[in-house]
This record gives structure tokens, C-alpha cells and sequence, in this order.
């Protein structure tokens, strides 16, 4: 399939903004590991899926334009576009995303915090309950008994 030369300079320019895409794709890839997925595992498992993703989206971004067949100025032009955003905006948005992970951490610190002082007075009323339940019992049952004995007696003593 022959391609004249302003339809491959459209095409070249069409890659080079989708390789700004998969970039910032990469950016959630980056996302997670900063914020705490970064064992081997992790990260070999994260990688294998953003490079099966980013070429489904390559088949899929070359059927319009060649047909899906990918042409390698296509590749080269996904990879400048990768380079240069990564390099640019890429470092910006690192910064930016690490400010955020770092607040939401704070955020997440000080709830457990909260919500460990209220878990520990729930818990120590509990141990309190759960301790004395028997003295409690036993004072509810003569409460009781009372009542019942001094009601028997005033109506005996009629």
C-alpha cells in the first residue's frame, strides 16, 4: 500500500502525539510504584502489562491509518513522543504526583490514628463490660429480687 509523502508526515505526527499518550499511560504505572507497589514482583508484573497494553493500543492506533500493519517511522515516532514527554512534562507530573501520594499518606496516617484512639476507648469500655459483667449481673439480679421481695411482702403484709 503505497502512502504519499504528506499522508506518512500526517501519520508520523499522529505517533508522535500517541506516544505522549502511552507515556502519560506510564505515568500511573509510575503512580502505583510511589505509592508503594514496588517489590519485583510488582513491578515485573506491572511492566509485562503496560507493554501487552501499549501494543494492543499500537495495532489498534495503525488500523485506521496503514491498515494495522505498523510501519517502524510509527515506532520511531511513538518513541520520540515517549522520550520527549517523559523528559518534559513527564518530570513535572512526577513531582506533582508524588506531592499528592505524600498528602493522601499524611491523610491516611492521621485517620488510623483517629480511628485507633476511638477503637482503644471502645475496646477498654468493652474490657470494662466484659470484666464486670458478673458484679453487674449480680446486681441486676438483687435489684430485681428486691423489688419482687418488697412488692411480695406488702402485698403478704395486706
Amino acid at each position: 500500500m503505497l502512502f504519499s509523502l504528506a499522508d506518512q508526515t500526517v501519520y508520523f505526527l499522529f505517533s508522535l502525539l500517541f506516544g505522549v499518550m502511552i507515556s502519560s499511560l506510564y505515568d500511573l504505572v509510575r503512580i502505583l510504584r510511589l505509592s508503594g507497589f514496588n517489590r519485583l514482583w510488582q513491578i515485573i508484573l506491572t511492566d509485562i502489562l503496560y507493554f501487552f497494553v501499549c501494543a494492543v493500543l499500537t495495532s489498534l492506533f495503525a488500523m485506521p491509518f496503514n491498515k494495522g500493519s505498523v510501519r517502524y517511522f510509527v515506532l520511531f515516532g511513538e518513541a520520540v513522543g515517549f522520550i520527549v514527554y517523559r523528559f518534559t512534562l513527564g518530570e513535572l507530573m512526577t513531582s506533582v504526583y508524588s506531592f499528592f501520594i505524600r498528602i493522601i499518606r499524611n491523610l491516611i496516617k492521621k485517620s488510623l490514628k483517629i480511628l485507633r484512639v476511638f477503637l482503644n476507648k471502645v475496646l477498654k469500655l468493652n474490657r470494662f463490660v466484659v470484666y464486670n459483667v458478673g458484679g453487674i449481673i449480680y446486681k441486676a439480679q438483687n435489684i430485681v429480687f428486691k423489688k419482687k421481695r418488697t412488692i411480695y411482702e406488702h402485698e403478704k403484709g395486706n
